[in-house]
């Protein structure tokens, strides 16, 4: 049986949904950014930091187990469910003491509050009913395309409407609550197989023996991710970071988004395919060539226009972005070249090379940093995401042969 049809299929869909996130978004931004000023998008990205770094270091494998698996979901429910509450639970309880560190960090009191309060977002989406992955598992990518653009319009709504009475940071971290409440009231309305607390261990040692190489990676994905905001916020203050966080939702995030699309959905074939060596190898150049030459298409207009692009989107008091733009463009480029070999690399299992890819790039970029970000500013920032993003293929490069390599 060929997969072609389902994965264009679903690719079509997840790029409806990354373009209409992607506009919606840059709404949330253009009128947020009128609203609230660049420290509060500053302590924003650092509260999201908090979120994402614990959220990574706990990452089960849940997901990805019960894709590769043949099994029915409903062997995995209840013992996934029971997993997802109690690390829900942990990244709360860590997350909260994580925001004292960084208040201490960046020097900013309201960090403890804010940090706090968004622990709930975990704690909540810890009771999601594990059912949503059947949405990707069995190909249902119009259902789920049209779920998150749903969760999406609330978070910005929510948010929009906080922030225009409040003119607070608090804004964006409701906006998410609101969110992960509806999530997890959708994701038990619109599945019948609905899970109970009680927990198999051995079905959750399949789980998490999955996990061990799946949770280096997600740590390190995130890192790598993220660090860029941690190591730009101490070094030029909360205000620069605003800056540079808008930035790169304008400029690297939209490709990158669009190539984590493309994986949600040749994902699952590749795990169907993935003993036929000349499918897979046909399958991922044809997809990856066609995505690339489309991210680039779609790159142009920050690498040529930054500062209309700016002016369009964010207003005239951002201006100063604009040269940092087209950096940070072409790194977005070469990060969704990236994404698309994890995901190969993920679906034939050769966690050793995803995760020693992870943390050389990891390693690479945290120095660039430091040193570019110390001698140029926002713009050493550009250039530090464009080293790192570089300097690290050749080690991709030999995953692509490991895996295609004859035997």
């Amino acid at each position: 049986m060929g997969y072609t049809k389902q994965a264009m299929h679903g690719f079509g869909w997840q790029t409806f949904l990354k373009f209409v996130s992607a506009a919606l978004v840059i709404g949330k931004i253009a009128v947020l950014s009128r609203l609230l000023t660049p420290e509060d998008f500053g302590i924003f990205a650092i509260v999201a930091i908090a979120l994402g770094l614990v959220e990574a270091s706990t990452q089960t494998g849940v997901n990805t187990t019960i894709l590769q698996s043949n099994r029915s979901i409903s062997y995995y429910l209840d013992t996934a469910w029971v997993i997802a509450i109690v690390r829900g639970l942990i990244i709360a309880i860590v997350m909260t003491v994580l925001g004292f560190g960084l208040s201490i960090y960046y020097e900013k009191e309201s960090l403890r509050f804010l940090v706090a309060i968004a622990a709930l977002v975990p704690l909540i989406k810890g009771f999601i009913n594990p059912s949503l992955i059947l949405l990707q598992k069995e190909f249902l990518f119009l259902r789920e395309a049209l779920l998150k653009i749903g969760l999406l319009v609330a978070e910005i709504l929510v948010a929009i409407v906080i922030a225009f009475y409040f003119h607070s940071v608090l804004a964006l971290i409701v906006g998410l609550i609101a969110a992960a409440l509806l999530e997890v009231f959708l994701s038990f309305k619109l599945f019948a197989d609905r899970p109970s607390f009680f927990f198999r261990t051995s079905r959750a040692k399949e789980i998490l023996i999955n996990a061990k190489g799946l949770s280096p990676a997600a740590l390190l994905s995130y890192i790598l991710d993220n660090v860029d905001d941690l190591i730009v916020g101490k070094i030029v203050g909360a205000y620069q970071l605003g800056l540079y966080h808008n930035a790169y939702s304008l400029a690297h995030k939209p490709n990158y988004d669009m190539s984590k699309a493309l994986g949600h959905s040749v994902f699952p074939v590749y795990t169907k395919i993935v003993d036929d060596r000349i499918r897979l190898r046909k399958a991922f150049v044809k997809s990856s060539l066609a995505f690339m030459g489309f991210a680039f298409f779609v790159t142009l207009p920050a690498i040529i226009f930054p500062t209309q692009l700016v002016a369009i989107v964010l207003g005239e008091q951002w201006l100063s972005v604009a040269s940092v733009l087209p950096l940070l463009a072409i790194a977005g480029l070469l990060h969704s070249g990236n994404n698309l070999v994890y995901n190969l690399l993920m679906a034939t299992k050769r966690y050793a090379i995803l995760n020693m890819h992870l943390f050389f790039s990891m390693i690479t970029l945290i120095g660039s940093l430091i040193y570019f970000v110390n001698l140029n500013g926002l713009i050493g920032s550009g250039q530090a995401l464009l080293v790192a993003r570089g300097i690290t293929l050749p080690i991709l490069i030999f995953g692509l042969y490991d895996i295609f390599r004859k035997r």
